[in-house]
């Protein structure tokens, strides 16, 4: 079976998964939901307007012959009226969405696979020594700490930053390598040690030296809203950038976490396996052992994961975006909740749903390519 066929057989199957998906969203949103109060809430509406939506939005119906309305009318690029936003075009706020929630998961995702890459391959050399005794530290302080948490940590870091200047930089740097390292260093080993030491000097510099490295806090990283007024038109001003630091940085911190763990288990395979033990044989050196052989073939789980998350992150990081006030498809998920407005909600759920199947195709695809072990013609099942 060739790969195009393979991806088809796939699409179709798809098919009827997310007609279950969009079945159980619109059934649990129609329950919860009074769209036709929210259209009496709207300024200047008249009686007979709210009628004549309810009967063009089918509300006055029982909830699966208005799922069946819902569904005909989504098939073919009709996606309802936001009850939300004075009646506009359910996909209008969407589209106002979306790339906000691109730039965020796009550049978080980045950021978080490299490090992840880096960190576990540097975890995987040398299991259970000082070097990864202390990643594993940071990936624990990772799963442990809540994302809102994380966020609001690097919210009040921005704030005492632009209140005190730029030494609260160092200052967390210095603090985290010394939370890191205390285990290794605790363990007598010496890198642990010395990367200790060298945290508690940067710390201690951080404090002495405060009023000369301070500045006048005019570095600022914004914790609202994803531009100032009046700069939307400019995405790579500096003033996008202070505002994208920080939910890029908290959603970065909280995938690193997770994704270091599944490639330092996937490097440390990949080192034990047999074909690598002969190259050592053959005197190879391990710094070429581990980058042109070890490395590919620990890739395809990373990929995977990576893969799958993108796809749960393109209908939004529900958390991030909030504690930011990031307008995404995350934020505006919750606020179409919280509102009632199903026309919205249920765009978004299938919106995500479609990215989770995609996303689940690629890392297929992904996989196979990086695998020469997996052979997608043989997987007819």
């Amino acid at each position: 079976m060739s790969t195009a066929a393979y991806v088809g057989r796939r699409l179709l199957a798809a098919v009827p998964l997310l007609l279950v998906v969009s079945v159980i969203a619109y059934a649990l949103l129609y329950r919860a939901a009074d769209p036709e109060a929210r259209l009496r809430r709207i300024p200047g509406v008249r009686a007979e307007d709210v009628q004549r939506l309810v009967r063009q939005q089918g509300l006055d119906q029982p909830w699966y012959e208005g799922y069946w309305h819902w569904l005909t009318g989504f098939l073919q690029g009709d996606w309802g009226v936001s009850t939300a936003n004075r009646g506009v075009n359910a996909i209008e706020p969407i589209k106002d969405a979306l790339p906000a929630t691109l730039e965020l998961m796009l550049l978080a995702s980045l950021l978080s696979a490299v490090l992840a890459l880096v960190l576990g391959v540097v975890s995987a050399r040398r299991p259970h020594g000082p070097g990864d005794t202390s990643i594993t530290a940071f990936t624990h302080i990772g799963f442990a700490t809540p994302t809102f948490l994380v966020g609001v940590l690097l919210q009040l870091a921005a704030i005492w930053m632009r209140d005190n200047g730029w030494a609260i930089l160092p200052f967390l740097a210095g603090l985290i390598v010394m939370l890191c390292s205390l285990g290794a260093a605790l363990r007598g080993g010496r890198i642990g040690r010395a990367a200790f030491g060298i945290g508690l000097v940067v710390v201690a510099l951080s404090v002495v030296l405060w009023d000369r490295l301070g500045g006048d806090g005019q570095v600022v990283f914004y914790t609202q809203q994803r531009y100032s007024f009046g700069s939307e038109g400019d995405l790579f001003s500096v003033d996008h950038l202070q505002h994208l630091v920080l939910p890029v940085l908290t959603l970065a911190l909280v995938n690193v976490a997770v994704w270091t763990r599944f490639q330092r288990a996937s490097m440390i395979e990949a080192l034990s396996a047999d074909h690598i033990t002969a190259a050592r044989a053959r005197g190879i050196s391990e710094r070429r052992i581990t980058v042109h052989h070890a490395m590919r073939a620990s890739l395809a789980p990373l990929v995977t994961l990576v893969a799958l998350d993108l796809g749960i992150m393109f209908s939004g990081a529900v958390i991030t975006e909030s504690v930011f006030s990031w307008p995404g498809m995350g934020r505006l998920l919750r606020d179409s909740a919280l509102s009632r407005d199903v026309n919205v909600a249920m765009g978004i759920v299938m919106i995500g749903a479609v990215a989770v199947v995609v996303a689940n195709l690629v890392a297929d695809l992904l996989y196979a390519k990086l695998d020469p072990r997996v052979d997608l013609r043989r997987r007819r099942r």
